[in-house]
């Protein structure tokens, strides 16, 4: 039988090792470090536990049948390591760590830092042959334990004292290597070292010097004075020879430290112990500077200097991070001790040292179901993990409005662009409501979207001028739902005409039914808005207009022609010469303000039969962009008249979508109102408080933008409980934080302020009740 070779019956496996990088934030804590150590220690497995069959086969002996292997694995044992990296102006926090174990350690990190990111890179900062290095080990026996204190990140802060001593170009570094081993023999050990303690024995770690040996003659040679004292003594001391011993006692207890060790050392018996090595290391052009800077980062673990003290001196041997074993010398820690070594920076070193990589503000991860979507508000980091996050698509909520607050130039319109882009590309309607300079927003929007997909009302040309009027009812043969019709488009013109004289009160009760009942004729006859101001001037275009009424609404407007007919202005032989303009002075007064803008002066002569019919066009797959550019605009009224126009305009036609699709939402195509600088027509904001609560219903998502919540006084109110969600962007004011401090916890005030530019804090609705994360907004829209 030929024989099989070792090489191929025992394959050795060498642990694969991943690099962590750490970035701390303001929130660490190093209070429960001593975790991380013991898990470290928890990865020790015996020589045999790492033996595995990669390959077997059944053989029969004796007429039974045994698994035997034929090919064995076995796996080094592995190490974790922890890697201070510093430069002038950098500090930089690493782990070295066994790649099976890659998600245990992570997890334990993220346990005990919390919200720090941790990123895995390709390699670690490496120093040259040339560096500097030191290796420190205990200079007593492993039993004696350093201080120990899990408040205090003194270790941490003394280390970086050092940075201080650099300049451009210079490197140190800090590297810990952990060695998981048997705790088995701890015990006994500890035993040994206290024993020797309480005898006044030397615990030098080095035993082959001549002061080490000097101190141990005089510890023997004062136990055998003892011994040979209380022989002759018949076990009771003489005055002298207690005189004699306890002077000897004393000098022992100068030369080997106090009899009483510390609490430190009284609890590291029962600690998870962890063979640990430690190397510092310093680089440099300047020779001198290279040497200081390496004493002075060994020097500075003085700082936790107890029962033991780690002591320096020279490490020749170029360093292989990877390596299990760095041949350094091992030092047995305690893992209370080893929270020292394992610590990050928190808020008093990131304050202090503030070039060090961060991550600036709270992190949460986004709720499972804004994970995936169809508006992309950004990418959200958590824990170095990056993760798309959108607006919500449930059913209920996915119409529910969108707020987006942040200072100019901050990225509003970019992510207003990515959102429109986004909708359409998922087959839903974008209305662009732009009325804000010369319409910059709708026009970088349009130019992402294929231009097949685009309806431009340019509201600005003359040749293309839409008449004012409410076409979306359409006409009816049935009575009842043409009389609907004519009152439905008589409710949005009171609508429009209460808008105009922002600074005066609504139209009087007698005012307003003068104008409902003119309304009504002029509209159930087939006439224009501009018929409707006619009738109440002009007692024959008011007689022309009452004599087309159809017979079939003769009934439904009698009590509105006979209040036509109070403005009749008789002679002293009844015959009607005129009209009492009294009656309507009000609404005339606001007819003559709406004739002093030119353009509406033309919509209002201009029939609606060639006007857009918004009822068809929001159910098609496309952006439509309704541009009103402020140069249109002699005042801020007249902006305001006309943008609440266009809000009746498509508030009727979602009520005629409805209708028409029989209040069925799955035949309703989505519709996004993009609303930017809404705080700049008060009225228009008015109309959309009062309705903000029922769009949703109709299909429509209203996105508003805005640089602050306050600015949208009229309707900020209603957002609350119209279950808004808000995108706070960078630069935002500190006030919109106050505006939803409790809606956004555990998001301090400070994360707004720290806010990197281009993201933004949000407060998304969800199935859960609102997600609360952080995102970095999506980059600019490219054109098609």
């Amino acid at each position: 039988m030929k024989g099989i070779p070792f090489t191929q019956l025992l394959q050795v496996v060498r642990p694969e090792y991943a690099f962590l990088r750490i970035k701390p934030n303001n929130a660490v804590r190093n209070q429960g470090t001593h975790r991380i150590a013991r898990a470290i220690a928890a990865l020790y497995k015996g020589a045999l536990a790492n033996i595995k069959a990669e390959e077997q086969r059944v053989i029969k002996v004796l007429g039974r049948e045994f698994v035997v292997g034929t090919r064995y694995s076995w796996t080094l044992p592995a190490k974790v390591s922890y890697f201070v990296y510093m430069e002038q102006k950098k500090v930089e926090f690493y782990f070295i760590v066994p790649r099976p174990h890659l998600s245990y350690l992570r997890e334990k990190m993220s346990d005990v830092w919390g919200q720090v990111t941790i990123e895995e890179v390709k390699e670690l900062p490496a120093f040259g042959e040339g560096a500097t290095r030191y290796e420190l080990i205990y200079e007593k026996e492993d039993a004696l334990s350093l201080a120990v204190d899990r408040r205090s990140n003194d270790l941490l802060n003394s280390n970086l004292n050092a940075v201080e001593l650099l300049e451009e170009g210079d490197r140190l570094g800090v590297f810990y290597n952990f060695l998981p081993g048997s705790q088995l023999s701890w015990r006994h050990l500890y035993k040994a070292t206290i024993d020797k303690v309480n005898r006044r024995l030397p615990v030098e770690r080095n035993k082959i010097g001549s002061w080490y040996l000097a101190k141990y003659l005089l510890a023997a040679g004062n136990v055998i004075f003892k011994e040979i004292a209380e022989a002759l003594g018949s076990g009771h001391k003489t005055s002298g020879a207690s005189g004699g011993g306890d002077y000897m006692d004393s000098l022992l207890d100068r030369l080997n430290g106090a009899r009483r060790v510390s609490e430190s050392t009284a609890k590291k018996a029962a600690a998870t112990v962890i063979d640990t090595q430690i190397i510092v290391m310093a680089e440099s052009v300047d020779g001198m500077r290279q040497r200081n800077a390496a004493r002075s980062l060994a020097q500075s673990f003085d700082t936790v200097s107890e029962d033991n003290r780690l002591q320096y001196r020279p490490y020749r041997r170029q360093l292989d991070m990877t390596a299990r074993d760095i041949r350094a010398g091992r030092n047995k820690i305690g893992d209370e001790e080893a929270q020292s070594f394992i610590a990050l920076a928190g808020r008093d070193v990131l304050e202090r040292y503030n070039f060090i990589e961060r991550v600036e503000t709270h992190e949460t991860e986004v709720p499972d179901d804004l994970k995936q979507g169809v508006m992309c508000i950004g990418t959200n980091t958590y824990r170095g993990h990056d993760q798309a996050a959108y607006l919500s698509t449930d059913r209920e909520y996915q119409n529910l409005t969108t707020v987006l607050i942040g200072p100019t130039r901050a990225g509003k319109s970019t992510l207003i662009g990515n959102l429109s882009r986004d909708a359409i590309a998922a087959g839903e309607c974008v209305i662009i409501f732009d009325f804000v300079g010369q319409c910059e927003l709708s026009r970088e929007v349009a130019a992402a979207i294929p231009p097949g997909k685009t309806l431009i009302i340019d509201c600005a040309d003359p040749r293309r001028l839409q008449g004012i009027g409410y076409n979306e009812v359409g006409k009816s043969a049935d009575p009842f739902e043409s009389y609907d019709g004519a009152k439905k488009q008589t409710t949005q013109l009171l609508t429009l005409v209460n808008s105009i004289n922002a600074e005066e009160t609504k139209l009087s009760a007698k005012m307003q039914r003068y104008l409902v009942s003119a309304a009504l004729v002029a509209f159930i006859s087939g006439g224009s808005v501009r018929d409707v101001f006619d009738c109440l001037q002009d007692h024959e275009t008011r007689e022309r207009l009452i004599k087309a009424v159809p017979v079939a609404q003769r009934e439904n407007l009698r009590k509105y022609i006979r209040s036509l007919g109070e403005l009749d202005d008789r002679d002293k032989g009844g015959v009607i010469t005129g009209t009492k303009e009294t009656y309507v002075v009000g609404i005339i007064d606001r007819l003559n303000q709406l004739e002093q803008n030119a353009y509406m002066e033309r919509m209002l002569d201009k029939g609606t039969a060639g006007n857009v019919d918004l009822v068809a066009e929001m159910q098609k797959n496309q952006l439509i962009c309704i541009r009103m550019p402020s140069d249109m605009f002699g005042t801020d009224s007249e902006r305001d008249v006309y943008t609440t126009y266009w809000s009746t305009k498509i508030w009727l036609a979602l009520q005629m979508r409805s209708k028409r699709l029989g209040g069925d939402r799955a035949k309703m195509l989505k519709v996004n109102l993009i609303v930017d600088e809404l705080y700049q027509v008060q009225h228009t904001e008015q109309f959309m408080r009062s309705k903000l609560s029922q769009y949703a219903k109709f299909g429509l998502k209203p996105i508003i933008s805005a640089h602050y919540l306050n600015q949208i006084r009229h309707i900020r109110d209603e957002l609350r409980s119209a279950n808004a969600s808000y995108m706070i962007i960078s630069g935002a004011d500190k006030k919109n934080f106050d505006e939803l401090k409790s809606e956004l916890y555990p998001y301090q005030e400070e994360d707004l302020l720290k806010l990197p530019r281009f993201h933004s804090l949000n407060l998304i609705k969800n199935q859960e009740g609102y997600g609360r994360f952080i995102t970095r907004l999506p980059k600019p829209v490219r054109p098609q």
